[in-house]
């Protein structure tokens, strides 16, 4: 099935699809890059060792597209290009966001829909990658008119790319949902605001900038990896007796009856297409910059800034 990959196209060169191709391409394949021909990404990606052709007519060289945009941007692609992707292509996509909201199935029925999820950040895909590291994968066939064949190519693409566990197989609704209410409810909300209260708590009792940023920022990655490594019974029979009765004691208290009807409301939010009609109606823009004025605002973040040299 390898040999199929020459006729393998990625669209678009963030970090994302910057990760892929430099995978692929150290993995010996020989990887284009599909762009627009005003792309900041040209000379990027040329410098990187890339082969790039443009958004257009050239597509119908390749019969298997890698679809690595932003999610919002995916239909309108697919919608501007779609006379230059012939009938039998397979469109792949990182994430199920965009074929969940827009039904891209049953918009594009000549193409089959497949997915092929990496669990991890674009920087932590290429670096696993370099360091021989572990990576875990989730794909999706629901879309696919071949299913055997195709689980061959996810499964050919996902070993180039460095994946080591899986791709296990799920539905693109299971994916999106699950990867939407696991960023709400704890990878970007109480991660990240859960150290910073608390950074902050420590700051307001006198106590060090240093000490409160070892404490609450430094060692929930120490935490991570020791809680990944070695899973969730090994770990709460390894910590300290006291780190032990305070956990239980705080988590008795933080996870009580409203703090479940916050998640369920999360979860329903998301089940019922809710937040696909907030994204559409946020203004993302605005919003980041309000997040990262925030941010930097915050004296954690300068202490980051002053000890990540010594610490990472």
């Amino acid at each position: 099935m390898e040999e199929h990959l020459t006729r393998l196209v990625i669209i678009g060169f963030g970090s994302q699809a910057k990760a892929w191709a430099l995978n692929l391409l150290d993995s010996g394949k020989n990887v284009h890059i599909a762009l627009r021909p005003e792309s900041a990404s040209l000379e990027d990606a040329r410098g990187l060792g890339l082969s790039v052709i443009e958004l257009g007519p050239q597509l119908q060289d390749f019969n298997i597209f890698i679809l690595l945009t932003p999610d919002h941007t995916h239909k309108d692609i697919l919608d501007t290009y779609q006379e230059f992707i012939s009938s039998d292509s397979k469109i792949i996509y990182a994430h199920g966001y965009s074929y969940i909201k827009h039904d891209l199935k049953n918009r594009f029925p000549h193409w089959d829909h497949l997915l092929l999820a990496p669990k991890a950040i674009a920087s932590e895909v290429r670096f696993q990658y370099e360091t021989k590291g572990k990576l875990g994968a989730i794909m999706s066939l629901e879309g696919s008119s071949h299913a055997e064949k195709d689980k061959v190519l996810l499964k050919d693409i996902a070993k180039n790319i460095g994946i080591t566990a899986g791709p296990y197989e799920n539905s693109f609704k299971d994916e999106t949902y699950a990867d939407l209410f696991s960023e709400q409810s704890i990878l970007c909300s109480l991660l990240p605001y859960g150290a910073l209260h608390s950074f902050n708590k420590l700051r307001k009792r006198g106590i060090s900038k240093e000490m409160a940023y070892m404490e609450c920022w430094y060692e929930v990655k120490l935490i991570a990896d020791t809680l990944i490594k070695l899973g969730p019974l090994k770990f709460f029979e390894l910590i300290s007796p006291n780190a032990l009765i305070g956990g239980e004691k705080a988590q008795k208290l933080i996870f009580n009856d409203e703090y479940n009807k916050i998640s369920e409301g999360l979860l329903d939010d998301i089940w019922e297409n809710k937040f696909f009609q907030e994204v559409d109606n946020q203004d993302f823009d605005s919003l980041k910059k309000e997040v990262l004025n925030f941010w930097s605002k915050e004296e954690l973040n300068k202490v980051h800034q002053d000890l990540k040299e010594s610490l990472f």
